[in-house]
This record gives structure tokens, sequence and C-alpha cells, in this order.
């Protein structure tokens, strides 16, 4: 919000300097960004007036003049030709100085002498472009500075306003903080309306249909006025507020809604349909053309100003095309209203439009300042514009006098309590009287007051308080600062923070590094799910469409992080990421979040080297870092990998499901990158990556590890080689013998593969080494073989195997 410091000077004498007025406001809660000097860089600059014009004896595109400067009469050579006598013209004096350090001296121009320079707006730093000399209205006083007869020893307060404080978004509610502040009276300005014309119900009429969004809406019309260009001094207090003039009758409202915080709206009367206006919610898939020149789809969730026949304005956004005014407008029915902030809001976001008008409306306009701010700008229309003004406002209000305030009970005991400051309940009083509140009563210790239809924020009576703190001497500053004394004590971490913690050092020290993307992804990337629960959320105003929806998997985003290291030549990558996925059971359903590790293997598998082969990763290095990363979360889990059926985002038998023996179930899955896949984000080599769900792996893991004694006794060992079909997975091989025998079979392991000579084709031979042991005892062998006789049994019945000899080695 920028506001002028010679605007507020209109509403309050007696100001502060600026850079005092901008820490007073600060620390009254209202935090200034900036402070800055509209001034520009000119000196010696005075008001003159042209006497005669006459043509240069020696150059035919130059001007003689004489100029009358209050005090002297001199010559000035100039080469415009916009000037005539009577003129006031911005005059360089000798010794002036003007923008860039540019200093006027005494010259001759083509034999003449030139005791000076009319300049143009370009000259002086005010405007970009200019097609002469500047002109200046013919009131304008000779021989003061031009600056201040511009007004331009000015400076502009940009203020960060919160959007609970509404009323700040005026420059009358600024002035009516700072009259607060400083205990310096607040002028309001008069307002003289005649309102002479025809009867304001005989030329139009309104009715509203939904009294919840629209709970005021009024409008006076003004007849026989004329459109044109705004004075200058009101297009340069829009244009130093950054609002671009457009002619006297849309300058207005702007300036109004600057002044006032109330927007309002000029439709051109005979062009609204039947001299009606309807306030109502819109049909579905009505359309306006809006005065940006857009189409807008509409829908019953948006308030319009319709006429007779269509929408002419989306309420408290933007007007339409149809009814705009423009050089030819003679009639307006001038519009200010109270609209719901949340139908505004909506309106505002699905339609993408927001304006200065949506801003205020969304935030909450007074809605007992409504009539002021419309009969202020009926006002200065019918000065500026000329014209008649219909007698009467129509007003259609559901409240007379705005929504009912509750009185608030403000106890002097309970805030000090809360600031830590001494307060004087008479004071406190005189602080809310300022801040425009009505004292119901006040005694013993207790004030009760009702707040001012523009204070929206306050609420309860710790509203009350702030208000009491801030308003102070000297504001917050007011409040004693005392050093905070607490306890430290260390904290725990959660499981979450503890499993994370643990998987970034196991796979930091195995040479990954982790990557941190968002989780907000192109659409594309839902479009390749590996195991997730429900479908991408999508987000409802993306910043980009390439963060349209939130992610349900981490692995298409490592895969566009090594997409982008290979574009920088960067080809083996080892990356991981820990963070959240999102997804939903069906459209409008809540969205869930679940935590996941993922890694992401591509290139060399070792760096180049005299000693060590060029090879590159395969199916084999992710599933090396899974078991080594489980058996370091997960000491206490024996996790298989089961081959995967069809999916989409791995190759076709060379993937795997991680599953956890017993009653863990699946955790996670690991494999090639899809060729379909790869061709997406451009990689020609092979690429392998895994993701691991960590709250399923919270949930199968213990709260409290178990561990058990080392052993006592001696193991005894059976090596037992099998001749299998292919298709057996080792795995199943193994969970079968563990399953005999638990108490005395401490571990199985495979130590030997072989096809060759003396294999049938479509079998192999595994060797595989079982660990007999008894926690309590020694094994005779007449157990173990027992025991190892057992197995053999039930793996030759099971799997059809065909034994190929045993040994046996007792430790």
């Amino acid at each position: 919000m920028r506001v002028s410091c010679n605007w507020l000077r209109e509403y309050v004498g007696n100001l502060p300097e600026p850079n005092a007025l901008g820490r007073l406001l600060t620390m009254s809660g209202t935090e200034v960004e900036s402070v800055a000097s509209l001034a520009p860089a000119i000196s010696g600059v005075i008001i003159a007036e042209v006497l005669s014009v006459a043509k240069h004896p020696n150059a035919d595109r130059l001007s003689l003049c004489d100029v009358n400067t209050g005090s002297e009469t001199v010559s000035i050579v100039c080469g415009a030709k916009n000037m005539k006598p009577g003129d006031k013209v911005a005059l360089a004096r000798i010794g002036a100085e003007l923008p860039g350090g540019f200093k006027i001296k005494a010259s001759k121009i083509r034999g003449v002498e030139s005791q000076g320079m009319m300049c143009s707006e370009v000259e002086l730093g005010l405007k970009d472009a200019s097609d002469g000399i500047m002109i200046l209205p013919d009131d304008t006083p000779l021989g003061v500075d031009l600056k201040e007869a511009l007004g331009l020893n000015d400076y502009m307060f940009e203020l960060g306003v919160t959007p609970n404080r509404a009323d700040l978004l005026s420059v009358r509610g600024v002035a009516r903080e700072i009259s607060a502040l400083t205990k310096e009276p607040l002028k309001d300005k008069p307002l003289s309306l005649a309102d002479t014309g025809e009867p304001v119900e005989s030329l139009v009429s309104v009715s509203v249909l939904d009294t919840v969004a629209c709970g005021r809406y009024a409008g006076r019309v003004i007849t026989g006025l004329k459109v044109h260009a705004s004075p200058e001094w009101l297009k340069g207090r829009l244009e130093a507020h950054g609002v671009r003039p457009i002619n006297n009758i849309v300058d207005v409202t702007n300036y109004v809604l600057l002044e006032y915080g109330q927007p309002l709206h000029a439709f051109d009367l005979d062009k609204l349909s039947g001299k009606k206006i309807v306030v109502r919610r819109a049909v579905e898939h009505e359309t306006i053309i809006t005065i940006d020149g857009k189409t807008r789809t509409l829908d019953p969730s948006m308030l319009v100003i319709a006429d007779g026949a269509s929408p002419v304005a989306l309420a408290g956004v933007m007007g339409g095309k149809g009814t705009e005014v423009s050089d030819a407008t003679k009639n307006i029915l001038l519009e200010a209203a109270w609209f719901d902030p949340a139908t505004v809001r909506s309106a505002s976001k699905k339609t993408g439009l927001s304006t200065d008008a949506s801003i205020r409306f969304e935030r909450g306009v007074d809605f007992n300042g409504v009539s002021h701010a419309l009969d202020r700008a009926t006002a200065m229309i019918a000065e500026l514009a000329g014209g008649s003004v219909a007698k009467g406002m129509i007003d259609v209000a559901v409240h007379r006098k705005g929504p009912d305030v509750a009185p608030i009970s403000f106890r002097v005991k309970r805030a000090e309590a809360i600031l830590g400051l001494s307060l004087d309940e008479k004071e406190c009083v005189a602080i809310f009287e300022r801040l425009g509140m009505r004292v119901l009563s006040s005694g013993q210790g207790v004030i009760t007051v009702v707040p001012p239809s523009w204070r929206m924020d306050i609420l309860t009576e710790i509203d009350l308080v702030e208000e009491a703190a801030r308003c102070g001497k000297s504001g917050y500053d007011d409040i004693p600062a005392s050093p905070v004394s607490a306890g430290l004590k260390r904290g725990k971490h959660g499981r979450l923070t503890s499993i994370a913690a643990r998987a970034r050092g196991h796979l930091v020290g195995a040479g990954f590094f982790e990557a941190i993307n968002y989780a907000f992804v192109p659409r594309r990337f839902a479009d390749f799910p590996a195991h997730q629960a429900g479908a991408a959320a999508a987000l409802l105003n993306p910043l980009s469409e390439d963060q349209a929806v939130m992610r349900t998997s981490l692995i298409p985003s490592l895969l566009n992080t090594l997409k982008y290291n290979l574009a920088h030549k960067n080809d083996d990558v080892r990356i991981f990421e820990f963070g959240a996925v999102f997804s939903r059971d069906a459209e409008k359903q809540p969205v869930k979040e679940n935590w996941r590790l993922s890694g992401l293997l591509h290139g060399a598998r070792s760096n180049n080297a005299w000693n060590s082969p060029k090879e590159d990763v395969d199916f084999y290095d992710i599933k090396g870092v899974v078991e080594g990363l489980l058996s370091g979360l997960m000491p206490e889990h024996q996790a298989t990998f089961v081959p995967q059926e069809a999916n989409q985002m791995f190759h076709p038998g060379r993937s795997a499901v991680v599953r956890l023996m017993g009653k863990g179930g699946d955790i996670g899955y690991l494999g090639q990158v899809h060729p379909a896949m790869a061709t997406a984000f451009d990689l020609k080599r092979p690429s392998f990556v895994f993701e691991l769900d960590v709250d399923a792996m919270l949930d199968a893991q213990r709260e409290k590890p178990r561990y058990s004694a080392i052993a006592r006794f001696p193991e005894s060992t059976r090596d037992v080689a099998f001749i299998a079909d292919e298709k057996i997975a080792y795995q199943e091989i193994i969970a079968l013998i563990k399953e005999i025998d638990t108490k005395l079979i401490e571990r199985v392991e495979l130590f030997d593969v072989y096809y060759g000579k003396g294999i049938p084709v479509g079998k192999r031979s595994m060797a595989i080494r079982i660990v007999y042991r008894a926690s309590g005892r020694t094994l005779t062998n007449d157990e173990v073989d027992a025991v190892h006789a057992k197995v053999v049994g039930v793996a030759v019945e099971r799997f059809g195997v065909e034994m190929r000899g045993a040994g046996t080695k007792s430790a």
C-alpha cells in the first residue's frame, strides 16, 4: 500500500517528519517498508508567464520569448512551439540545476542571449515523453519554486498492511491511524453535493437477489456529463500511487478507492439493458467479457451485477466491457457496494483476476462507509465532468446501520498481566476513543466499548489489549525487554527422524549423494505409478504446469535429476532421496502422506582404474545396496526379493518386490527402469532404482531391537548340493529349510551356483551350507544328521531336486 505524505497532511495537519512517522507506524504494528522522496533532483526552477513569442532573428526553428518571473522580465530562446502569451511555464534560471547534474548557464543561441530555459516534463525528470515545454494551469502563482507549486516536495510511504487491517488500505484509514497515534485531530474534508436532477428512481432500478453475498448496494446517477482527460493534479496523484490515469470518470473512482478504501464502478447508463441492475448469482456456463477484453466463463458460486439481459460486471472484481465508460458517455450509474469477502475471493481465484477492488473486498470494506464514499465520488465527478446529479441515492441494504457489533469488555488488570506493563485506565479510555470506539462504560478497572464499523479485526478482549499496547506513548517500544528463562533439555529423536538419519549415513557411506526435490511435480510424473495407494492429488492453483500435482513416488524426480546430471556430462550418478509422497483413494477424499526412501544407480560400477574392469552397474548392484541398507536399518528382519509382475516403471524380468519374511509384508521394490520410461527421460544407458516404504518398515520394526547372547556352544555345518530347475528361486529353498527346525538351524547360505558340464539344460547346481547350533548344549552328530536328513528329504519332496552329494564339517 502506497501513501503520499502530502495527501496524509490534508487529513492530519501537524505530521512528524517522514522518517519519524515511518518509525511511529512501524512500532505501532504497521510496517513501513520504505520511505522515498518524490521530489525530482532539480533546483532554481520557478513559475513564469510568457509575455510574448517572436521569431528568432537568426533561426527559423527557434522562438524568442519575453518571460515574466514575477520580479523581472527576461529573454528566453526556445525551440518548442506549443507556448503562447499568457501561458504559465517552468523556467530554469541561470544557476538552476536539472536532473543528471545539468546546470543552466548564460549563453548566446544564434547570436541572441538566453537568460535561462523553459523546461519540458522530460527535462524536469517528471515524464518519459512530452510534446513541448510544460504548460501549467493559469492559476499557478508566479515566481514560486516549481516543486512547491506542484507539490513535488513529497514522500511516499510503502506500507506492509497485514490482511486483518483492511482499514489501512486507504489514505483516510492511515490518516485515522496516525491521528490516534499522534493525538492530532483528524480533519474530514467538507462535502458539498447538489442532487437537483430528476429522481434517481425514475432513471434506474436496482434489485438484490442475494442479500448474503451483497449486504449493501448503493448507486447515484449523473446525467449530461462530459468525459475527458483529468486535470494534472489528479493524474499526478494517481500516477504517484501506481495507478494509470484513463479519463476523469474512471480516475475519480480510482482516486476515491485510494482515499476511502471503497471500490466504486461507473456504468454507462445508456448501455444498461432495461435501465436496471440485478445483483444475482451467475448461471452455469454464463459468460462475460471483462474490461480487459477477455471472456470469462462463470458459475453459480460467483456474484454478478446484471442488467435486464446479461452480466455487466463480476461483483467486487472487475466490470464488463459492454458497459464501460467511453468518450461518448453522457450518463452514468455510479456504484458502491458491500460484497461478502469469501464470495469475492472465490471469484477472484477462479477467474485468476486480482484487482485493487477485489483485494479490498476480500479483506472487508466499511459497511457504513459505502454511502459517504459514493457521495464523495459523485461530488468530484460533478465538479470535473459537469452534468446533473439525480435527486436521491439508491441504497439497498440488509442492515441500515451495518452488521451488529457486540460490546467488548476490557479488564485493565488482565491486560497488565498479559503485557507486563502498568496501564492507566483513563489513558486506555482515551486510546479507545481516538481509535473511533464508542465507550459505553468505564470504572473499577473495566472498560466496555463498541468497535467502529471499519475495524472488523477487533472482536475480543485480546484485540483491545493489542490496541492498548501498540497505541501507548512509544508503541511496542513501551514493552520492557526481559531475558527468557527456560530450562533446556535435549529432545529425543522420533522413529522417523532416527531411521532417516541412519539411512542417510548408510547411503552416504556407500557413495550416494542426497537429492532434495519439490513435492510438486508435473502431471506426466503421475503417469508412472509404482506401488502408490491411490490417485495423484492435483493442486487447485499451481505455480506452473511443472508443479501441478503432488508426487506419488520419488523415482520420477530422481530420474529427472539424473537427466539434469547427464546433460551436464556427469554420467556416473548415485543419488537418493528421503521424502514424503501423497495420494488419495478418490477425487474428493483426503490426501494421505507416506514417507519413502528411494535411490538410483547409473553408469560405472567403480571409478576408472588400471587394475579394475570398466563395468556398468546392474540389477545385483541395486539389490546389494538394498540388502546392505536393510541389514543396517532392520537387522532383526530377513528380507527376500520376489520377482515382480508386469509394472510400467520397471524392465520386464529385471525387477523385484522387497518382502520381509514372516508377517512383515511388502516394503518396496527395485529394478531396472522400464525402456519406455527411460526414453521419456532421454536415458541411453540402463538405470536402476529402488523405493522403500518407510511407514511399512516402521510398522514392521520393533520399538526396541532384541539382542541375543554370543553363542557358548560350537556350531556344526553340513554342505549339500542340489540340481534344481532354473525356475526355482534360491529364496524359496532357503525359506523352506529354515522352517523345518527353527531352533537348531541357525543360518542357511548359498555358496556356489554351477551351470555346465554334467548339468542338464534348464537346470542348475546350487551348493548350500547349513549351520546347526543349540543354544544350551553341544549337538551330537546323530542329532545333526537326523535334522539334515529331514532337510534333504523335504527339499526333494517339495521341489523335486536331485542330490549331488553332501559333506559334513563340524566346528
